[in-house]
């Protein structure tokens, strides 16, 4: 539990590129040489980073993105969202181009940029997302965020699934005239919304289960953080110790903690005193915990029980399988309710798939879930016994993603 500190609790944002990047070696070497491959055979895919909240996801983004320019590639000028992949004007919007003419297709008419009226067919928005998708003379790469929407909030309308899955079928299979990739990311359950989109393969480069950072990795933010932005005097180690010891290698709890070591480095003019740095322990503990009771907003007291009860005699590094989890769910809830609590708590990052088994992703967050909320344990028979977890990090090796 975090106990309080004397340094007030304020915002720490972890969206936008980083600050400081280190880390995802192989991620970055396998995306460049797909960019390569991709403009020699003017061929295209789509990229799907996807992982716990907090990983990393969103920065990792960003150094594709940097790549793909540094090699010639156009970007989209304003953020992409869901719907430019089945409405053309919001295409148009992200990718900086002039908005249409009213455009009249039988008795329909298409305003741009307007909404694109039920009357106007799939077929058209198909030809018309694809036509623009095909025009021009640089290779394209699209980047799409928080990509799980797809399945929920931005689902594609029922009359224009059919072309969202029909333009995410040619990029994917570089149906284009021009090289085009989509690099998305999104939690644990964007690659099954995806298969729900018609695409159900990714090859196996172009597939990233983003987990924490390496040691090293971790210990490079940190040092970068304390050193060039608050210049701290002396040897950092000290410091970069103990915070290491509660970031978990969770590129945004670092951030949690950057905030207090700024603040704190300012008020001490620029030393690393003991003091100082026990209240930026404090803080930034305070922060993450704020970071977890954001993630867990649209739970009940009820459910967060719930889950808490069902986690805590999970060993570390273990997990529970779907069927496990909707037995007990399904006692407390009915199949109906328990079966929406299971999908809310992985839309929401409390609850991660990896390697078949589910688990809290971040060490910490399981013991926020738990300390706070678990009252009982569940015990489970002898043969659904939890199952152990390939998920976490190495602290010796950092393959660029682990």
């Amino acid at each position: 539990m975090c106990s309080s500190s004397s340094l007030p609790s304020y915002f720490a944002p972890d969206r936008g590129p980083a600050k400081y990047f280190h880390g995802r070696k192989k991620v970055l070497m396998d995306f460049s040489e797909i960019l390569k491959y991709s403009s020699q055979n003017n061929s295209g895919l789509i990229f799907l980073i996807q992982g716990a909240p907090g990983a990393g996801k969103t920065a990792l983004l960003h150094e594709c993105e940097r790549l793909a320019r540094e090699s010639g590639w156009e970007t989209a000028e304003k953020k992409m969202y869901p719907p430019a992949l089945w409405s053309p004007s919001e295409l148009r919007k992200s990718l900086g181009l002039r908005n249409l003419p009213k455009i009249t297709q039988g008795s329909a008419q298409v305003s741009v940029p307007g909404i694109v009226k039920a009357e106007v067919s799939a077929e058209w928005v198909q030809a018309t997302t694809l036509k623009i998708l095909s025009t021009g003379k640089k290779p394209l790469l699209l980047k799409l965020d928080e990509a799980q929407t797809l399945g929920t909030k931005n689902k594609p309308p029922s009359n224009l699934a059919s072309a969202a899955t029909n333009v995410l079928d040619a990029i994917h299979n570089g149906e284009l005239d021009r090289p085009v990739i989509l690099i998305v990311g999104g939690l644990g359950t964007t690659a099954d919304i995806f298969k729900t989109l018609g695409i159900s393969r990714f090859e196996g480069e172009s597939f990233v289960e983003l987990d924490a950072l390496g040691e090293e990795s971790e210990r490079a933010v940190l040092h970068d953080w304390i050193t060039k932005e608050g210049r701290a005097k002396g040897d950092p180690t000290p410091w970069i110790d103990a915070i290491s010891q509660e970031t978990h290698g969770w590129p945004q709890h670092i951030l949690s903690y950057v905030k207090p070591v700024l603040r704190q480095l300012k008020a001490d003019n620029r030393a690393m005193m003991a003091e100082g740095l026990k209240a930026v322990v404090e803080a930034g503990c305070e922060l993450r915990s704020a970071y977890y009771e954001q993630r867990a907003r649209d739970f009940s007291r009820k459910q967060r029980q719930s889950l808490a009860r069902l986690i805590a005699n999970v060993p570390l590094g273990e997990g529970l399988d779907e069927e496990n989890i909707l037995e007990s769910l399904t006692k407390e809830y009915g199949p109906d309710k328990a079966g929406k609590l299971f999908g809310d708590a992985q839309h929401s990052g409390i609850l991660h798939k990896h390697a078949g088994i589910y688990t809290v992703p971040i060490p910490s967050m399981r013991d926020w879930l738990v300390d706070n909320y678990s009252r009982e344990q569940i015990k489970f028979p002898q043969e659904l016994q939890p199952r152990r977890s390939m998920h976490g990090r190495n602290p010796e090796i950092d393959l660029g993603g682990r």
